[in-house]
């Protein structure tokens, strides 16, 4: 072939790519409307709107209080709900330990709710009390015979439900507490004396004097056995003092 027959072909230019981008660009748009369009008629379905709420493991906590805080549009899709803002919504109610949203096929919401254990009653020196978990969260202005133990403490209080009690005094009686029903002992109530030393009050109603929170466990051990030695006259024994160890006192009642 002749270098003139060569020359005289036609060359094809070689495309920019702004130019390729634009043979595409109608169908690009139609493709991404087409998938917004799907995506929000997918969203707007009937079938995934909210057709049924269930509440299960409450037995202090209401169950309108619960679905109240949840707050979930029932115009919603379920699928698309924020489960961790319901979740902390319901957990403000101060009974509420933690809140497990679930959702299941088409449109059905169950909320599983673990519940507070009430472990003490805390009563100040003005009559105030309040119902407290092990970690010291307000459950209830009233205790209601709901506590297994009560500490009392000299100073006040005014603390709302779902707030966490920061007194070093009722921090310290429940340290003492917890430490003594390690030994598997039972006592109804804590409190501090004028001094700050500890006392207990055991369920017949006998005072334990224990003083400083030093060496509960070998103050404990000495309580059973007093007691036993006091035979028919337990009924009258006012008070056992073990504040020093190696001299205990028994008070009776006159």
């Amino acid at each position: 072939m002749s270098a003139r027959a060569r020359t005289g072909r036609k060359r094809r230019a070689k495309r920019t790519l702004r130019a390729r981008v634009g043979t595409y660009w109608i169908l690009g748009t139609i493709v991404a409307c087409a998938f917004a369009w799907g995506m929000w008629t997918l969203a707007t379905l009937p079938a995934f709107r909210l057709h049924d709420l269930a509440v299960t493991g409450t037995s202090r906590v209401a169950r309108a209080d619960v679905v109240r805080l949840a707050a979930i549009d029932p115009h919603e899709n379920v699928w698309l709900l924020d489960r961790g803002a319901i979740e902390r919504r319901v957990e403000t109610i101060p009974f509420v330990l933690t809140a497990v949203v679930h959702r299941r096929p088409l449109g059905s919401v169950w909320i599983d709710v673990t519940e507070r254990a009430p472990e003490a009653c805390v009563l100040d020196r003005s009559g105030n009390e309040a119902l407290v978990d092990v970690k010291l969260r307000v459950l209830s202005r009233a205790c209601a015979g709901d506590a297994n133990v009560t500490y009392a403490i000299r100073g006040t209080l005014n603390l709302r439900p779902g707030a966490f009690v920061r007194n070093p005094e009722v921090a310290a009686l429940q340290s003492d507490a917890h430490a003594l029903s390690a030994t598997g002992d039972r006592y109804r109530s804590f409190a501090h004396d004028g001094y700050g030393e500890l006392e207990a009050v055991l369920p017949s109603g006998i005072e334990i004097r224990f003083g400083d929170d030093d060496d509960l466990a070998r103050k404990q051990r000495l309580i059973a056995p007093i007691l036993a030695e006091v035979g028919p006259r337990l009924r009258t024994v006012r008070s056992v003092d073990v504040r020093a160890p190696s001299t205990p006192v028994v008070e009776f009642r006159k």
